[in-house]
Formats: C-alpha cells, structure tokens, sequence
C-alpha cells in the first residue's frame, strides 16, 4: 500500500512536471489546478476513514499527503513563466481560472477542515508536529501560486483574492489546531 502511494504521488509529481513546463496559457494553469484538485480530494478519501485503529499505521498519509502536494505547487511555481512581461489572460480565460480556482478552494477546505478533525488523533499519537510543518509549506507554495496567478487575471482578481482569502482562513484554523 505504502508503494502504491508513493508510487501515484511520483507520478503525479512528474506529470506536473510536465504540464509546468510552459504554464503561462490559462489551459495549462487550469489543468494544473486540476490536478491539485484531484490530489486534495483523494487525500481527503484516505484521510476521512482514519480511526484510532488505523491512525497508527496510516497516520502518516496526512503529512506526506501534503508534503506531495506542496511538491506538485512548488514544481508548478519553479516551472512556470509567470512574470510581469506575461500577458493578462482574457476575460473568458480569468473566468475559467476562478471557476477552477473556486473547486479548489472548496476541495482543500473540506481537506483541510477533516484535517482539523483529526488533530485529536494525530496527537494521541505524535503526529501533530509533522502535520503542522507540512500546512505551513503548503500554504506557503499555494499563496505564491495564488498572488503570482491573480496578477494574470486582473478583471477577476475581486472573485479570486475573495477564494484565496477563505483558504487563508482555513489553512489559519488548521495550522492552528495543530500548533496547539
């Protein structure tokens, strides 16, 4: 199980990779958030059904699930040409992007607020410190992703900043529930 995890996670790592390579087209951004999307809600899928008896064996997907993720944003962040010389992108184009973007958000907050759950869990077991210090990167590499793409969607950044914003406050809640 634990190769298959790792496995699918180097694949999805490397796919990124790829789609990175020339992301300043509002297809490939979208395409890239929807892979978070995809990653964040099977996490959610492995995280929900977590229990005092498989938390000590299966625990650690919360971590590295986010670790995984933060690989994929941060990959996506070095990889793409996001500049001041890239172009804006097209009203129908930023429209597109918040409509990923707004899934996004909602995905990563359930994530996030089933994460929050289980902080009880992870600290009967020591897992708290490793949780909290993967939020942190994540939420990181996600804001650089966020700002560097609202910069290329100016007739859409109210509606954008707006879901940033609500994940802020999420991403608030878990770093400090499990700081705590």
């Amino acid at each position: 199980m634990k190769f298959f995890n790792t496995f699918l996670a180097t694949v999805f790592v490397a796919l990124v990779g790829v789609v990175c390579t020339m992301a300043q087209t509002s297809d490939q951004v979208i395409s890239a958030i929807q892979s978070f999307i995809t990653v964040s809600s099977n996490l959610n899928a492995q995280v929900t059904p977590l229990s005092v008896t498989t938390f000590p064996t299966m625990g650690f997907v919360i971590a590295q699930g986010f670790n995984n993720i933060t690989s994929a944003v941060n990959t996506f962040n070095a990889d793409s040409e996001f500049s001041p010389a890239t172009p804006a992108y097209p009203d129908d184009a930023a429209v597109a992007v918040v409509d990923v973007l707004t899934t996004f958000v909602q995905v990563h907050q359930a994530l996030l607020n089933v994460v929050i759950g289980k902080h009880s869990l992870a600290a009967m077991f020591g897992a708290t410190a490793p949780i909290a210090a993967a939020l942190r990167a994540l939420e990181a590499v996600v804001d650089t992703f966020a700002f560097d793409l609202i910069a290329l969607i100016p007739t859409e950044s109210d509606p954008a900043t707006a879901q940033v914003d609500a994940l802020s406050v999420t991403f608030t809640n878990a770093t400090t529930t499990y700081d705590s």
